[in-house]
């Protein structure tokens, strides 16, 4: 039996659907505080109550507070109820778990020209480190416990459903449906490497066939994308006509790109390209706006 917190958040919703598929939906419980219609369901109530968990053998701990835009990473209750309701969901009782995929962030590392999962670490904000901390509860339990744990750090994920994040692919597709101009900064030099939110699931269901801890993993795009080529490729996928404001950058450009060689060995051996995941993200929300 798996168990899977945060079905209901942008991955959560892509992951739980792709478990059910998988596993079959008799097999697939999500821990979370309102009903999902369609899937087996228990109440976690602010993770202070847990019923039914006996047979569960596998748990995905999806859910988490996840800022929706950078002024919120220091918010210190949030922050620190990610470590509060970790400790609650280890202490809870699950007689037979025997693995744990922890869902992280690349917030955890410095600043670096390429990082990968050996680069320094080095949070910057509450949040990473409520992450970074809750990987190392997660990995202490499963040392105490004799069981598994994997973490995944996930980076700048896209797709259907990311709309709720003030991130740069959607709300480019937001001001182009409401007829405004794209911002770039700069040169629009600076690259990102971004991953598709379907590969991104993909990457997680593979974990659970891991027969060890294999460390954390990135799971991170390995086609790194120029602001500038990115808005070319949103003007490609939408079709339409937009007007470009270039603007002077604040700050001298800085790349965030990583070396995705571990996920592509261990877990994902091909990604989606990048105009064919812009595609869908795109009509996901034309559809939606109905504009």
């Amino acid at each position: 039996m798996i168990v899977l917190t945060g079905a209901s958040g942008f991955i959560g919703r892509h992951l739980l659907e792709a478990l059910k598929d998988r596993f079959g939906p008799d097999n697939v419980l999500a821990l979370t505080s309102r009903p999902i219609v369609g899937v087996r369901c228990v109440l976690h109530e602010g993770y202070s109550h847990f019923a039914n968990l006996e047979q569960v053998t596998t748990l995905i701990h999806a859910g988490a507070f996840t800022p929706k835009n950078g002024a919120q990473a220091n918010d210190w209750r949030s922050c620190n109820a990610n470590v509060l309701h970790t400790d609650r969901l280890l202490s809870a009782e699950m007689p037979a778990l025997k693995r744990v995929v922890y869902l992280s962030t690349i917030d955890v590392y410095a600043p670096g020209s390429l990082l990968s999962e050996a680069s320094p670490l080095g949070p910057a904000s509450l949040y990473a480190a409520s992450k970074l901390y809750c990987e190392q509860l997660v990995s202490a339990w499963a040392a105490q416990r004799g069981a598994v744990a994997q973490i995944l750090r996930v980076g700048h994920t896209y797709g259907p459903g990311e709309e709720a994040y003030q991130k740069v692919i959607p709300a480019s597709f937001m001001r182009i449906l409401a007829g405004q101009p794209l911002s770039l900064f700069g040169e629009g030099s600076e690259r990102r490497s971004f991953i598709f939110v379907k590969d991104v699931v993909r990457a997680i269901a593979a974990s659970l066939s891991l027969d060890r801890d294999c460390g954390p993993i990135n799971l991170v795009g390995g086609t790194p994308v120029s602001m500038a080529s990115l808005v070319e490729a949103i003007g490609v996928v939408t079709g339409r006509q937009f007007v470009i404001e270039r603007k002077p950058a604040s700050a001298a450009p800085r790349d965030v790109i990583f070396d995705n060689a571990r996920l592509r060995s261990l877990l994902l051996s091909q990604e989606t390209p990048l105009l064919e995941g812009l595609g869908e993200e795109w009509r996901a929300l034309e559809s939606s706006s109905g504009r």
